[in-house]
């Protein structure tokens, strides 16, 4: 198979990003960030999270080119789990930023509001939009398998801890710090194994592709062109390392990048919503995660576009589930350290958003196929738990 060399092809994709219309867009991240600086009480805190928000939407359009090309090294397992990793950064910080400032209320609705805007609005949008082009879209049955068992786990997390100080099972806000250390402390283990499950001691399950780099037979030594193949390879094999290593390089740029402006994002926003008297749970749970989520939704868009589902349900689901048993467990045990004690605790209204939406991405993913209008079932649940949350502040 002739070579054109993967370094080329991410030139490629680099040139068609700079054709992009996403690209004009860049002008409002410094933009957003300068008039942030200035500070909310001289400019309009409306005007700094607009600006904000749209020099996010650049950045994520750049981040999903360059994940795009991680997987097709890594095979879309690893793409979409690096995905979910850098995109729950930017709600680990701000998360953290809030916690800092004692908002527990606003960490906990932020890292809801994320879950259910993933599993629900991004990958049933995705599903829409990949439906018009192709009949069914499949993806692997035991990635489906996993994610339901860890679904599971995330709904335990969500109505466990909170039933128990609902009908108050705990001597004391203190018992119960002490209780939801513990439990983070287990869920981080509990997630961990999950990596080493699907990668690692069962991970020819979950890949269906060669492990990366994994270099072509030789061919007989025999052979007059043996030499040369063996060169092509060789040289190959660099090329792939080169073009890998340079789309990590551009992600964990613009993701730092991406983590300023959203701080800058969440201050302003914090500032306009006081305006319009909306609750936090609303504030993070709907609006927060729409420029918050803003990478994922263009990778698993772009992912759905060429019928790779594997790559669109391990950045969605994968970041929803890496939300509540990772994000949340180390906000935890950070809060214990830095003297800010965040305890596992959702409220009602948080329970039924996280309880609806695993219901109803279980029920699309089941069979491992996804079509148009389960896509628009998700919409649907997405739309319903809007309109109840904001007909009820």
């Amino acid at each position: 198979m002739a070579t054109t060399g993967s370094s080329e092809s991410y030139s490629g994709q680099l040139r068609s990003y700079l054709h992009s219309p996403f690209t004009p867009l860049l002008f409002f991240v410094p933009l957003g960030l300068v008039t942030a600086h200035q500070g909310s009480g001289t400019i309009n805190p409306l005007l700094i999270f607009l600006l904000n928000g749209l020099g996010i939407i650049p950045l994520a359009n750049l981040i999903s080119s360059s994940v795009e090309e991680i997987s097709e090294h890594l095979g879309d397992q690893w793409g979409g789990c690096l995905n979910a990793t850098f995109g729950n950064l930017v709600e680990l910080v701000v998360a953290y930023s809030a916690l800092t400032g004692g908002l527990y209320e606003v960490v906990l609705d932020g890292l809801v509001g994320g879950l259910v805007t993933n599993l629900l609005l991004v990958l049933g949008v995705a599903a829409v939009v990949g439906g018009m082009r192709f009949r069914q879209m499949t993806f692997s049955a035991n990635t489906s398998l996993l994610n339901a068992k860890l679904l599971l786990a995330v709904m335990l997390v969500a109505f466990v801890p909170s039933t128990l100080l609902h009908f108050g099972m705990f001597q004391s806000s203190q018992h119960h710090r002490e209780y939801s250390t513990l439990v983070s402390v287990f869920l981080l283990i509990f997630y961990g194994l999950s990596y080493i499950y699907q990668f690692f001691t069962h991970g020819t399950m979950f890949s269906s592709s060669s492990l990366p780099f994994a270099t072509e037979e030789l061919i007989d030594s025999d052979d007059e062109s043996s030499h040369s193949n063996r060169e092509s390879v060789s040289s190959e094999s660099a090329s792939k390392k080169t073009s890998l290593f340079a789309a990590l390089t551009v992600v964990i740029i613009t993701t730092v990048i991406l983590v300023f402006s959203s701080e800058a994002l969440v201050d302003g926003l914090a500032a306009s919503v006081q305006k319009f008297k909306l609750s936090n749970f609303f504030t993070g749970v709907f609006l927060l995660p729409l420029f918050g989520s803003a990478a994922e939704f263009v990778i698993c868009l772009r992912a759905a576009q060429r019928n790779r589902m594997d790559l669109a349900v391990a950045t969605t689901v994968g970041s929803s589930i890496q939300i509540v048993l990772f994000v949340l467990p180390l906000l935890v045990l950070i809060g214990s350290f830095i003297g800010h004690p965040l305890s596992i605790f959702f409220s009602p209204e948080a329970m039924v958003a996280v309880t609806a939406s695993v219901f109803a991405v279980q029920w699309v993913t089941e069979d491992s196929t996804i079509d148009w209008f389960e896509g628009a079932f998700l919409v649907l649940v997405y739309v319903l738990l809007f309109a109840s949350t904001f007909f009820l502040l």
